[in-house]
């Protein structure tokens, strides 16, 4: 129960700093991450701001995990329909070189964190209702958190993520009529069920879907428009992270 904990507890803290990315003005300066950055094992995906956030959060976490214990509730396993498609990958052992510390008990943290951003058009904002029919057609399902997962079967951890861009990052399944919020994002963290390539072909077509029936605009980890340059950027850095853990990708 401690490394699903801990999975809980890394995935509230990648929400709550994918939405301080969000609202961060593009120019301002940020905290001096140079201890944490020493103490990686891998680098992070690409230089973009997006992907800054992932220090962040292992800051974060380490500084006081316990006021995040009691924040959210255990994951449990759940069946996904949407989740077809995806193929199984073992996960590394403590007995494979470099692998330890992604699995060892206490020591379950993110190696990256790939994040998209879904906005309206205008700074218009996006209905509740709106959205969790997009969500639902998209194949997604609400769930731990109060927020929207892909998941794998047979593993308590999502194959990526979705929560709301207005703080502090879930949704109310009692208001779906009556809130809005100006966007979405959704985030894939390392390592996962399926291989990095895998689970970002995923949630890329998911976001291309959301994007599409709400009118909105599938922005990048730097918030600028999603180009195909920057998806051949990412499949690429995914490809090579899966031949760094011994994975093979799906395309």
């Amino acid at each position: 129960m401690d490394n699903l904990r801990l999975i809980l507890i890394l995935l509230g803290l990648v929400i709550l700093a994918a939405i301080v990315l969000f609202h961060r003005p593009r120019g301002q300066s940020r905290p001096n991450h140079a201890r944490w950055l020493q103490r990686r094992r891998e680098p992070s995906l690409g230089d973009s701001e997006g992907n800054e956030y992932a220090e962040e959060t292992r800051a974060d976490a380490d500084t006081d995990p316990a006021a995040w214990q009691t924040s959210f509730p255990a994951f449990s396993a759940t069946d996904d329909s949407g989740a077809g498609g995806l193929k199984d990958h073992p996960q590394p052992t403590a007995d494979e070189p470099g692998e330890a510390a992604a699995t060892a008990p206490g020591r379950m943290q993110p190696d990256k964190i790939i994040s998209l951003f879904v906005r309206r058009r205008d700074e218009r904002t996006i209905n509740g209702s709106e959205l969790l029919d997009a969500a639902v057609k998209a194949g997604l399902t609400f769930g731990e958190m109060n927020i929207f997962h892909r998941l794998h079967e047979g593993d308590v951890r999502p194959v990526f993520s979705m929560a709301n861009l207005t703080p502090p990052g879930h949704f109310d399944a009692s208001e779906w009529n009556v809130f809005d919020t100006p966007g979405v994002a959704l985030f894939v963290t390392l390592p996962g069920p399926v291989s990095a390539l895998d689970a970002w072909d995923a949630m890329l077509a998911t976001g291309r879907r959301i994007a599409e029936l709400l009118d909105a605009e599938l922005l990048d980890d730097g918030k600028c428009l999603l180009t195909r340059q920057r998806i051949a950027q990412i499949r690429e850095d995914m490809r090579e992270y899966d031949r760094r853990h011994g994975l093979v990708g799906g395309g």
